[in-house]
């Protein structure tokens, strides 16, 4: 079940994990190609060995044993890797030792060989290996003058770098086509689950949580804005009084309350059209507005809702089996055309009261007799 939500996440994003992986291969293609710098790298190898001429048969055996311990090559491969070497031998090439800061040295000992491994990166493929082999050289004719058992030569010396080890384009490029469709997976997700708490923070505001109506201060401003759309158009405003919950409304457990609002809100909404609202408009009044529509053409759709609504209530765990009755009064009026909201409301509110004061359940303003 997990897995089809987020696939549906993902399908449902499909155009942002589209963009972000976009973003990310462009991105790692214009920094390959025009910011980073190609850096080369060249490698000499060096092999040590007893020296034949200045070891007879059994210092050779010896001198083989002491190999096989490591120190020498170890000692032989700081030799190379150290300060005094490398300085000297980039004051014996250049005047200003610092044109060679941007070149980085390393060396490493092959395993189980007599092997070291030198190697040179820096921006310029000639001079990584003129110093490799540069090095190299004054390394081993530093060692001549200090060892005479052993030997250090070059066993292949460096050559000039044909391709940059760094930018690598196709490489960088796969990497950030990976790391962007995760991105994107990720933002995806995210963004489905910040809409989701944003609607559900918005509901709240618009939504009354007793009735699930919309709040009066919602449900006015979507009247006034329906007028700002069409000022020539007419509207009906209506105000339902539940006259049967009026004396028991704060005697009620808020379970049955809550089922009792909620059921009028269902019923509201199953008879009248789509583009109608229904709101709460206070503690045991729910208001309704029916755009395009007159007073007169809604007269007939007002009475049915008044039957609907009057209909007995039977509420769920109520251990007593009786029912609510709720005996709605219903006032309305249509707005004419120039009229202000404030007014239409005052009108509206007239006739409640009107209906609640007389015989008649559904009462419609109009100037008689109101005036």
């Amino acid at each position: 079940m997990e897995i089809r939500y987020y696939l549906k996440i993902i399908q449902r994003g499909w155009w942002l994990i589209l963009a972000t992986t976009l973003v990310a291969v462009n991105i790692s293609l214009i920094y390959s190609y025009y910011v980073t710098i190609p850096m080369y790298e060249a490698v000499a190898r060096f092999i040590v060995s007893p020296n034949l001429q200045n070891t007879d048969n059994r210092d050779m055996v010896n001198s083989i044993e002491a190999l096989d311990k490591r120190s020498i090559i170890s000692t032989y491969a700081e030799v190379l890797n150290s300060h005094q070497v490398i300085n000297s031998t980039k004051s014996l090439l250049s005047q200003n030792p610092t044109d060679f800061d941007a070149y980085i040295t390393a060396v490493t000992v092959l395993p189980d060989t007599n092997i070291i491994r030198l190697s040179v990166k820096g921006p310029n493929p000639e001079v990584t290996a003129m110093l490799a082999n540069s090095i190299g050289q004054n390394a081993i004719d530093f060692v001549k003058n200090l060892y005479v058992i052993y030997n250090i030569d070059f066993l292949d010396k460096a050559l000039i770098p044909t391709d940059p080890y760094q930018p690598r384009p196709a490489q960088s490029a796969g990497l950030a086509f990976i790391g962007g469709l995760i991105l994107g997976v990720g933002l995806a997700i995210f963004k489905d689950q910040l809409s989701d708490t944003l609607d559900k923070l918005s509901q709240r505001k618009m939504v009354d949580a007793e009735s699930q109506a919309f709040k009066r201060a919602y449900f006015e401003r979507r009247m006034r804005q329906e007028i700002i759309n069409q000022p020539e158009t007419l509207l009906t405003l209506g105000v339902i009084h539940l006259m049967g919950i009026q004396e028991i409304y704060d005697s009620l457990p808020q379970a049955f309350l809550n089922q009792i609002l909620r059921r009028v809100t269902e019923t509201l909404k199953n008879e009248l059209r789509g583009n109608d609202i229904v709101g709460r408009w206070s503690q045991v009044e729910f208001g309704i507005l029916l755009p395009s529509t007159s007073g007169l053409s809604a007269t007939s759709k007002i009475e049915r809702i008044r039957t609907a609504l009057n209909q007995p209530i039977s509420l769920e765990g109520d251990s007593r089996g009786g029912e609510i009755v709720l005996d709605p009064r219903i006032g309305f009026a249509d707005r004419q055309i120039g009229q202000s909201i404030n007014v239409l409301i005052s009108q509206v509110e007239r006739a409640v009261e009107h209906s609640l004061e007389s015989d008649k359940k559904v009462v419609r303003y109009k100037v008689q007799p109101f005036g």
